[in-house]
């Protein structure tokens, strides 16, 4: 504990100095985190002791990650995601630790037990790694980001009955019915506790304390919420980020969503960092330089493999986004490393293979930064340039004067037919994926995507567009496309359905907002639509 803050530290400082040179040859920081970690690992002596604690500290990153996807994701959307959670990454998962055990048990002769282990743990994606870089990028959004999205949320739900296997194979005097019944009261307690406390407790504390107009306060009741939900999971068994995730979930239901949101980004950041250094801190330079050959054999055959069977999946679904998603989840998660930590304390794996698939991992990890960002030309090598974008349909080189209509909801299909009897040229953008192929199947012009996002709106040409309609019905969101539209194009007439024409500021023109009371049948009047006819004006 003496040499924590010296450590910490020295860290700190090689970290930055090894971020500034990979940045300057645009390689992402996660990498100079891990590099950072291997030389920290070798270079100082570090005390069992003094590494555990930099590695609990660090487990907050993780912690924080899942609270913050958590929050990104309200219930209802859980279950619209339902085919992507529950039918693609369970196929995932299952299929792909089947793959892994087999080649375990028969091809490299470990036993049954040891080759469900490995498989597991290497069915499973890097949470970490891979939602950060594709958040920052805005490709979650897109569809292989959906589907890569839907496959980490199982394979996080996954990591319960992958401990538990763990825990059965350590055991040899359990009861296993007893066991499973436990879990499944526990699973059952934790749940109502959570909820209970989310639909009747939180939003009113969330105010109580926002209203004291404190902003330390209210971070520190965030912070409170996101560890507490953390270990009152792992008080009923389950991992800590599984109660950071519903946590954050809960937190979706109320009205600070996107406050909490911003607030807990520089916490998440700042452990992360600390978590892909004690990554780093696990490598052995000596066996690494040892079993070179092997470390890369075996961490380019996981990747490929596993992308393999990812392809395959989706391949029905669409080819380019099946690829996509395959490249995206391809390496092995952060979970694998607590999963060969407890295998190699409960005897099933020896130190050596443990070390191995670890370095392995870690491969696999360094190159997913360089995947994602290179995977829109990896797309086109492989299926050729002639290929259109993922994310859009039509070309937007011949949108000008056009309409963007925001949603393609009952009541954004009802602007579209209106638009298409005034023969008005329009292009829409969608954010729910079966609304898209719903739009695509019918013929019409449109992009996947949030139209919160400016850089969505810009592939819809919103610079050069007359008319920007929003068929949406959440205030919030109309506000927000609003902003958004008026920052890329002042000039841009917006049409929006409101309830209250006052919810908005005065920086937003208001005056084309129809409100829903005096609005009949969800259908605009022909004199809105009347100027609409865009296609031989200026």
């Amino acid at each position: 504990m003496d040499n924590i803050i010296l450590i910490t530290l020295v860290t700190a400082i090689i970290a930055v100095a090894i971020n500034i040179v990979l940045k300057k040859v645009d390689i992402p920081p996660i990498i100079g985190y891990i590099f950072s970690g291997a030389i920290i690992g070798t270079v100082v002596a570090l005390g069992g002791g003094n590494q555990l604690i930099l590695e609990h500290i660090a487990e907050f990153g993780i912690v924080f990650l899942m609270f913050t996807i958590g929050l990104e994701i309200k219930l209802e959307s859980l279950i619209e995601m339902k085919k992507k959670v529950f039918l693609y990454g369970g196929l995932q998962v299952i299929l792909t630790m089947a793959v892994f055990t087999v080649l375990a048990h028969y091809l490299f002769a470990f036993n049954i037990k040891a080759s469900l282990i490995i498989g597991s743990a290497l069915s499973l994606s890097s949470t970490a790694i891979v939602l950060k870089l594709m958040n920052e990028s805005n490709e979650i959004s897109k569809p292989y980001g959906q589907n890569t999205l839907g496959v980490l949320i199982f394979q996080d739900l996954a990591v319960i009955p992958i401990l538990l296997m763990l825990t059965i194979f350590g055991s040899s005097t359990t009861n296993l019915s007893d066991m499973l019944l436990n879990i499944m009261i526990d699973a059952i307690g934790l749940i109502v506790v959570m909820v209970l406390f989310g639909k009747y407790f939180l939003d009113m504390i969330l105010h109580i304390v926002d209203s004291t107009n404190a902003r330390e306060l209210f971070i520190l009741i965030v912070l409170i919420i996101a560890i507490g939900s953390s270990y009152l999971s792992h008080e009923f068994g389950f991992t800590y980020s599984l109660g950071a995730f519903i946590g954050g979930m809960l937190i979706a239901e109320t009205h600070y969503k996107h406050q909490i949101e911003a607030d807990l980004i520089p916490f998440r950041d700042l452990f992360l960092a600390l978590f892909f250094v004690t990554v780093g801190m696990q490598i052995d330079i000596r066996f690494l330089s040892s079993n070179i050959v092997n470390i890369v054999s075996l961490g380019f055959g996981i990747l490929v493999l596993k992308a393999f069977v990812i392809f395959l999946i989706f391949a029905f679904y669409n080819k380019t986004i099946a690829f996509q998603t395959a490249l995206a989840i391809s390496q092995v998660g952060e979970f694998s490393f607590v999963i060969f930590t407890q295998a190699i304390q409960i005897d099933l794996l020896d130190k050596n293979t443990g070390q191995l698939l670890t370095l392995a991992v870690i491969l696999s990890m360094l190159l997913t930064p360089l995947i994602l960002k290179n995977i829109r030309k990896i797309v086109q090598f492989v299926f050729g340039n002639h290929l259109k974008t993922t994310n859009t349909i039509s070309s937007n080189e011949i949108l000008t004067n056009h309409v963007v209509v925001c949603g393609y909801g009952e009541f954004g299909k009802k602007i579209v037919q209106n638009l298409k009897i005034y023969d008005a040229n329009y292009i829409i953008i969608i954010d729910n994926y079966e609304l898209f192929e719903q739009a695509i199947n019918s013929g019409e012009k449109a992009i996947f995507g949030n139209p919160m996002q400016k850089s969505i709106l810009l592939e819809a040409n919103i610079h050069k567009a007359k008319v920007a309609i929003i068929a949406l019905h959440d205030v919030e969101h109309i506000s927000l496309i609003s902003h958004a539209v008026s920052d890329i194009n002042k000039d841009i007439k917006i049409i929006a359905k409101v309830t209250k024409k006052d919810v908005f500021d005065t920086s937003i023109n208001t005056d084309d907002f129809i409100d829903i009371y005096s609005f009949t049948a969800g259908l605009i009047s022909t004199q809105t639509f009347g100027y609409l006819n865009t296609k031989n004006k200026d």
